[in-house]
């Protein structure tokens, strides 16, 4: 009933009806308070999830299903998945565009893997003046920027990486992936997990001379014996730049899930087509820390989920060398096709 009276308002200030700002905000709070509701019982059964049982040295099935249950085990939509290749379908699909605008003052280790930034729209800074018994961090609001996703703005919240992938591409498996989560821009939806996105970037094994001079940056700073947050106060690294250079290699597509419970499904996935060297110091550090959290177990990735009714699409290199009415024009069409895509993809493989 909070979520049906919070949706009539909604629907009442949409047409018309004016509402005072401490209305407004009462709104706010009982659509947040409605999502909590509906997904206590999902967040109660996988308090305790695992992904893999004590002294298995990879990550199971079982032991995923039988912790983290809700709509991580009914689910027909859930991430993440295993791409076939040859059975992407290219299409048109609007570039993504990332706009993100922020500065790492400390890193964070989840109790789950290596994270930057809070998952939250607004921005935080590192507290220092418990450091000496309990690190923490400060709400200091401020946008952290945002991307252009299927031609929506999606608000940048966090990254954080996973080994090893959790995505696979023709069942090949890599040492490290990273996950940039966004959520659409509206104020409504801060607190839920409706309506995000997901940009993924893998990473392929290199030699010991090809460690990620990106990730080298940060890397060495997470707290590795503990769960908790670390003070960074290295060089400034520009998270905007690195994916705006490889969107422009392209990106294949999906509506899937969060990979961890409650594993809320209607997530927009994009993973990108280039891949980043990582080295096995690199990959050793995230595996030393997750030991530490997890109770010996040193990954953080679930299993490849069935791909059901759903259609994985494909876009091409982006073709920078075309003057700018080309570039509209070829902007617009690709809008109009991204939005018949879907649908009738899903139609033709239903039939």
């Amino acid at each position: 009933w909070v979520y049906a009276l919070a949706q009539v308002l909604r629907s009442s200030f949409r047409h018309g009806l004016s509402l005072p700002s401490s209305a407004l905000s009462v709104l706010v709070a009982m659509r947040r308070l409605a999502f909590v509701l509906l997904q206590a019982p999902a967040a109660s059964a996988a308090s305790g999830w695992v992904y893999a049982n004590a002294g298995e040295t990879a990550a199971t099935s079982a032991a995923q299903a039988a912790t983290w249950g809700g709509l991580c085990v009914s689910g027909q939509e859930q991430s993440p998945i295993n791409v076939v290749t040859k059975d992407a379908v290219k299409t048109a699909m609007p570039v993504i565009e990332t706009k993100i605008d922020t500065v790492a003052t400390y890193v964070k280790n989840t109790g789950h893997g290596f994270q930057l930034f809070e998952t939250a729209p607004g921005s935080h800074n590192y507290n220092s003046s418990m450091a000496g018994e309990v690190s923490e961090v400060d709400s200091i609001g401020g946008s952290k920027g945002y991307s252009i996703i299927g031609g929506s703005k999606y608000n940048f919240y966090q990254v954080h990486w996973h080994t090893p992938s959790e995505n696979t591409i023709d069942g090949q498996s890599f040492p490290l992936e990273a996950h940039f989560v966004h959520q659409l821009d509206d104020d409504a939806l801060h607190g839920t997990y409706h309506r995000l996105a997901v940009i993924g970037l893998l990473y392929e094994l290199g030699t010991d001379k090809e460690c990620n001079a990106f990730l080298d940056k940060f890397w060495s700073t997470f707290p590795i014996d503990k769960k908790g947050v670390a003070e960074y106060a290295g060089d400034t690294f520009d998270l905007n730049a690195k994916l705006s250079e490889e969107m422009s290699n392209g990106y294949h597509h999906w509506y899937g899930s969060l990979t961890t419970p409650p594993c809320t499904e209607g997530v927009s996935w994009n993973l990108l087509k280039v891949r980043e060297k990582v080295c096995q110091r690199q990959v050793d550090k995230l595996k030393q820390g997750l030991a530490a959290t997890q109770s010996g177990i040193n990954f953080n990735n679930r299993v490849p989920q069935p791909l059901y009714h759903r259609v994985v699409t494909e876009t091409a290199k982006v073709q920078r060398n075309v003057g700018v009415g080309q570039e509209v024009s070829s902007a617009v069409r690709h809008v109009v096709l991204a939005g018949l895509a879907m649908p009738l993809l899903a139609l033709a493989r239903a039939v």
